[in-house]
């Protein structure tokens, strides 16, 4: 049978009581996550986190934009915590402890409580990637084996090539290309989340896990920053001085201080230098090159899987944007 618009949109209306008529939360909970409220102050605390040092306030409807972003971030972060915890997953101490030791680090660092609870937060949500989706993939010999009959010609180099990673931190707003959702809006907000990066790193942090977790380049960061090889001849010609000559400064495995551009900051890695000739499928290097490119190209597809599964398994209501469609601010 089929409905006319008119008798569809009464009947939608006839429905939408019984779903928008129900007892309004207080006016401190901007959403609920399986019953679990998200307050005011919650989202007050990241926006303030993201717009730290910013010259002037932001336009009023930029600024609503970011909020329901961010509200939008948090609901997500609240969904993946449920979920590991309904699974039974605690952070691990070890974990925990290197968590922390850079988290204090940071200036000013929030109280201890709150910054045990947020280094807990991170820790869980990596363990539940990993255990739901990076312990997932198996990349096998002949997966290799095929991948490489099939791209030979990308194993000829006719000339040397650079092989970099890459964080990019840029100080707008912006779309959240990570897995941390974490974005910074402004030159300041910039500056301490590089830091934060550096500390990570002089802690032994692995470079491509961080660029999946904080890098705000949407081309690199589900790949963990690899910009692939880079040929000399591009390397001089097209990139950009500041990016170019700190590549040149490096040696295999080393990480370049911040790089301050126009576009924002970025930390390089350089992975190796590769010589010009046929790279053969016995060369270690080529074999796990490989394996890194098959595994983040399953991971990416397993992760999205992974994201949409759980959000659509969750109970949300967003009263904020709610409020926002009504006129309400």
């Amino acid at each position: 049978m089929v409905l006319s618009a008119a008798t569809a949109l009464a009947l939608l209306g006839l429905a939408g009581c019984g779903w928008f008529q129900r007892p309004a939360p207080g006016p401190d909970v901007l959403a609920m996550v399986n019953g679990q409220p998200i307050q005011t102050a919650e989202l007050n605390q990241l926006y303030a986190e993201q717009t730290a040092g910013a010259a002037a306030p932001l336009p009023p409807q930029q600024s609503l934009q970011l909020r329901l972003s961010l509200l939008n971030q948090l609901i997500d972060r609240h969904i993946l915590l449920q979920y590991a915890a309904q699974l039974g997953i605690q952070a691990d101490p070890q974990q925990l402890d290197r968590a922390l030791s850079v988290a204090r680090a940071r200036q000013p660092a929030p109280p201890e409580p709150e910054l045990r609870q947020q280094a807990a937060d991170a820790v869980i949500l990596n363990q539940l990637l990993q255990q739901e989706v990076a312990d997932k993939i198996h990349i096998t010999d002949d997966d290799i084996a095929q991948f490489y009959q099939q791209n030979q010609a990308s194993f000829h180099l006719p000339e040397r090539q650079y092989h970099v990673l890459e964080i990019v931190v840029t100080p707008r707003p912006g779309a959240v290309t990570n897995l941390a959702e974490d974005k910074a809006t402004t030159p300041a907000a910039a500056r301490k989340k590089m830091a934060m990066l550096q500390q990570r790193l002089a802690a032994k942090a692995d470079f491509a896990t961080l660029a999946q977790q904080y890098s705000e380049d949407p081309a690199t960061a589900s790949s963990g920053g690899d910009l692939g090889l880079i040929p000399q001849s591009v390397l001089m010609s097209q990139t950009p001085a500041p990016l170019r000559d700190a590549i040149l400064r490096l040696q295999p495995g080393q990480v370049s201080p911040v790089i301050t551009t126009p576009e924002g900051y970025y930390l390089l890695k350089l992975e190796g230098i590769e010589p010009a000739g046929v790279r053969p499928l016995t060369d270690p290097q080529v074999k796990q090159s490989i394996r890194d490119l098959l595994t983040n190209a399953r991971q990416q597809v397993l992760q999205a899987a992974f994201l949409t599964t759980v959000r659509d398994r969750a109970k949300v209501e967003n009263f904020y944007a709610e409020r926002l469609l009504n006129g309400q601010s």
